[in-house]
């Protein structure tokens, strides 16, 4: 296209179409990445309007687009790498994805290839000649793409049949060929009837390629490796800490904060999720000066994460991306500035505080005030004897108490994602309810058969992440009676509880909570819906 600009061969405009394409795809895969992460995060943090993210990255397609064209390309080469990098961020929510792809499906692409169509013309098939050089064309091209991706997957060591398959799907094409031949005919290199065989190739090869693949497929047994990826990908969409897409951690610079700060560096390390550190309390920013480097909130998240990332990357999962951190040291009162940054949308919030439990055992009211502040899941941490001591680098030995609900799943995700980087194994304690009222009368323990279902889930959820659970029963006795003597008995160091928040002006998790909060001498993570 460059060439065909100018009409000649220039070397001063050949060299700086050269040049300059390098130089923007060097420049876009690097700086590109956190230019764009940066931009998309802070159009959704601060723009207000009701699809702020989608405009951004229709302008920034448009402006990638004009740079290419001023380097003397096509403006297709800026449109696809802008995709690539906004595809890439990790902060592109599913919310913001689903809007972005309907808008694709729904205007985008009917329009391109609407207007694609118009401009051929199948009128030409009906001569002979050209209906043969449209055939010869097809068969060149699918000869040409289904070898050269059939030696492709022998090359990769695929079997015969995997390497059968690859090359029925891979002969399809789509957009790429229709741009091409698209700007090809603009460019006046084309003609209408060459066009219009491209064009056709492309629909026959794309509309062939269901049926071929079904037929490769079919002669083709589903290996372990693709089965346990399939059952992997089922299972993640499922769960609570595989889709996290963005943390707020409410902190201080106590231990209980630095201790917080780990866990959550654990939790998002997994997928590299964004974090967003809040220094709260009085005097916040004067503490934040006051800490070192190595001793912040943030650089205790960044070495959880990478530790989280380490450990991922040794069992063979996919390799997450590096955890960005981002610090807010709000002048304003806690409660007023957690407000304030929640709107920006986050999946999960830490808090842990100094003084976040009070004298008589219940949650300060301060802490319940900014939890509040709050609608989505919150993490309430509470740590104890060595976590105090050594929140940084203290083991964990953990205890979850299931009941078979939502809520008490979701803590089991969590404590086997914070265990990913320890060799302890998971305890987990299904608890039946004691009796009510007078005594007189029992609830009705759930069967055998429910029992066991619901450990055999929360074991299954364990061996799907490398990270073998313990489980016991404890029949006709109160939950936090039994969760106690269990942490005795275990020696275990945290307890990992889901729970439900109770309404109120106090931040109120249930009897069975409170009574852990109260009695229990070791940390205390509360998961709540």
């Amino acid at each position: 296209f460059g060439l065909a600009q100018h009409g000649t061969i220039d070397a001063l405009s050949l060299a700086k179409s050269i040049i300059g394409t390098l130089l923007f795809l060097a420049i876009s895969l690097t700086i590109g990445r956190r230019l764009v992460f940066t931009l998309i995060r802070w159009t959704n943090d601060n723009l207000v309007s009701d699809v702020p993210v989608i405009f951004v990255i229709l302008v920034l397609m448009g402006g990638m687009a004009l740079i290419t064209q001023w380097i003397g390309v096509h403006t297709v080469l800026g449109a696809f790498v802008a995709g690539i990098l906004v595809g890439e961020s990790p902060i592109l929510t599913k919310h913001i994805d689903d809007q972005l792809r309907g808008l694709i499906m729904g205007l985008f692409m009917p329009v391109f290839f609407g207007l694609a169509g118009l401009s051929a013309d199948l009128t030409i098939l009906k001569d002979p000649y050209l209906l043969a050089l449209t055939a010869g064309l097809i068969l060149i091209a699918s000869i040409g793409k289904f070898a050269g991706a059939f030696a492709g997957g022998l090359a990769g060591r695929l079997t015969m049949r995997e390497s059968m398959a690859l090359a029925c799907g891979m002969n399809a094409r789509g957009s790429t060929e229709v741009i091409i031949a698209t700007i090809g005919l603009s460019m006046g290199v084309l003609s209408q009837n060459l066009y219009t065989m491209i064009v056709t190739m492309a629909v026959v090869t794309t509309m062939a390629m269901p049926p071929m693949l079904r037929w490769g497929l079919a002669r083709l047994p589903m290996g372990e490796n693709e089965k346990a990826r399939l059952e992997r990908e089922e299972f993640e969409a499922k769960g609570f800490v595989a889709n996290l897409d963005r943390v707020l951690l409410a902190v201080d610079e106590s231990p209980a904060g630095k201790f917080a700060s780990r866990l959550a560096g654990l939790l998002a390390g997994g997928r590299g999720a964004p974090t967003t550190v809040m220094h709260i309390g009085r005097g916040g920013q004067d503490q934040v000066k006051a800490r070192s480097a190595e001793e912040s909130a943030e650089s205790t998240v960044r070495a959880a994460a990478e530790q989280r990332a380490a450990a991922e990357t040794e069992a063979g999962s996919v390799t997450p991306s590096k955890v960005d951190v981002t610090t807010r040291a709000p002048k304003e009162e806690s409660v007023e500035a957690v407000t304030k940054e929640a709107r920006k949308g986050y999946g999960l919030l830490v808090l842990g505080i100094e003084h976040l439990v009070a004298a008589d055992g219940s949650i300060a009211a301060e802490p319940a005030r900014v939890a509040a502040a709050f609608d989505g899941p919150l993490a309430v941490v509470v740590p104890r004897g060595e976590h105090l001591e050594h929140p940084a680098d203290s083991g964990l030995r953990i205890l979850v108490p299931i009941t078979g609900t939502d809520v008490s799943r979701r803590a089991a995700d969590i404590a086997v994602a914070l265990a990913r980087t320890s060799d302890a194994p998971i305890a987990a304690l299904y608890v039946t309810s004691k009796s009510a009222g007078t005594g007189n009368r029992r609830y009705r323990s759930p069967s055998h058969r429910h029992e066991e279902a619901i450990l055999k889930d929360i074991v299954a959820l364990g061996e799907r992440y490398g990270r073998p659970i313990r489980t016991a029963v404890q029949v006709d006795i109160a939950p936090e009676e039994a969760i106690l003597r269990k942490v005795r008995s275990g020696r275990h160091n945290l307890i990992v509880m889901g729970v439900n928040r109770r309404p109120g002006e106090t931040l109120f998790f249930g009897n069975v909570a409170a009574a852990v909060l109260q009695q229990a001498k070791v940390s205390v993570l509360f998961v709540s819906n």
